[in-house]
Order: C-alpha cells, then sequence, then structure tokens
C-alpha cells in the first residue's frame, strides 16, 4: 500500500511539473508570435522593395521560431531513463564501460525524484556515482553506508567541469553482499518498466 501512495505522489509530481512546463512553453510561443507580429510589421513598413510575399515571411519567421524553441527546451532523456538537468550526457556508453573499487561516501538517496548520488573514493580517482531515480531505489531499499565497500560497473563520464561520473549500471556493496541491478547488458534502466525488475539481492 506504502508502495501505491508513493508511485501515486509521484505521477501527482510528475503532472504538476507538466503543467508548469507547458505554461512556460505556451507563454514562450505567445512571445515568439508577438516577436513575428512586430517584425512582419516592421518588414512591411520599412522594407517596401523586399521582394518575399507575407506567406513567405511568415514561413520563414516561423522555421526560425521553431528551430529558437527547439534549442530551447532539454532533448528528451526518456530512452535512458534519466533526468533534466543532469550534469553529464544521460548516455549510457557501453564502450565506456568500467568496474570501479572503493568506498562509498555522501550517500544521497532521495525518497523520491532524482537523482540518488553517491561518492565513491577509489585509490586513485574520486567518482560521483549516478544511481537511480528515488521512488526506484525506494522499492528496491539499499542498504548502503558512508564507508561501506563498494564495486560498481557503470559508463565512465566526465562532466563540464572536469569531474569524473559513473552511470551506475550495477552495486555491489561488500559489506552486506547486497546487489542493485540497475540497467541491463545495453544500458537500458530497469527503471523504464516502472516497477523494479532488477532486485537489490
Amino acid at each position: 500500500m506504502f508502495a501505491g501512495l508513493l508511485m501515486m505522489g509521484t505521477a501527482i509530481e510528475w503532472l504538476i511539473w507538466a503543467g508548469i512546463c507547458t505554461g512556460l512553453v505556451l507563454g514562450l510561443l505567445l512571445r515568439i508570435g508577438e516577436g513575428m507580429y512586430r517584425a512582419i510589421f516592421w518588414i512591411v513598413r520599412h522594407a517596401p522593395r523586399v521582394r518575399l510575399s507575407p506567406p513567405r515571411i511568415v514561413t520563414f519567421l516561423l522555421a526560425g521560431s521553431l528551430a529558437a524553441v527547439t534549442l530551447a527546451i532539454p532533448a528528451p532523456t526518456a530512452a535512458q531513463g534519466w533526468w533534466w538537468g543532469s550534469p553529464v550526457n544521460p548516455g549510457f556508453d557501453r564502450n565506456t564501460v568500467i568496474q570501479a573499487t572503493g568506498r562509498a561516501t555522501q550517500v544521497d538517496i532521495v525518497p523520491r525524484g532524482g537523482p540518488s548520488t553517491l561518492r565513491l573514493e577509489t585509490e586513485g580517482e574520486v567518482f560521483t556515482v549516478m544511481l537511480a531515480p528515488g521512488w526506484y531505489l525506494a522499492e528496491l531499499h539499499p542498504d548502503i553506508q558512508n564507508g561501506d565497500p563498494l564495486v560498481v560497473e557503470g559508463s565512465k563520464m566526465m562532466d563540464r567541469r572536469g569531474n569524473l561520473h559513473l552511470v551506475a549500471a550495477r552495486v555491489t556493496n561488500r559489506r552486506n553482499g547486497m546487489i542493485l541491478e540497475l540497467r541491463d547488458e545495453t544500458g537500458r534502466p530497469c527503471w523504464m518498466g516502472g516497477r523494479p525488475q532488477g532486485k537489490g539481492r
């Protein structure tokens, strides 16, 4: 029952965010439409020698506006199951998959939403490990504490500031033997199906 309420709360949260984003996009489109109107008015009034017919002018301005909106809105990350605002490319590159062994610090598993992360300190490098959305981890009940010896298999990448990240596919906790399966062999997130497919065991 608790899991059902948690999923319902997550769905309501997503609906609220969807409404906010829709309102922002509509407001942007209204601004663009106003700008198009003023541009057409200026061209008709101040540039009588322009040979573009009004329909062609509108088509040109509309194409430019749509391109601007496309660039302004973040690319969908549903294919990789990550979220907007991620500091790194949310794609999972199988060519950069490594296995890192170290100790967990700064474990930050959020109750819902995302991102849930931890800091993995190895002998030579320090990684920010990107785990999974909070609602998915809540179903797995992960037992990861600061200082736990971990083995993390994931895609290694670097953010814009030069910090190392691991997009985790599998996390093994040597303290309690628990294994978190977060992605399959192709890198597809286990949480894409809604409920956990890979169990924490």
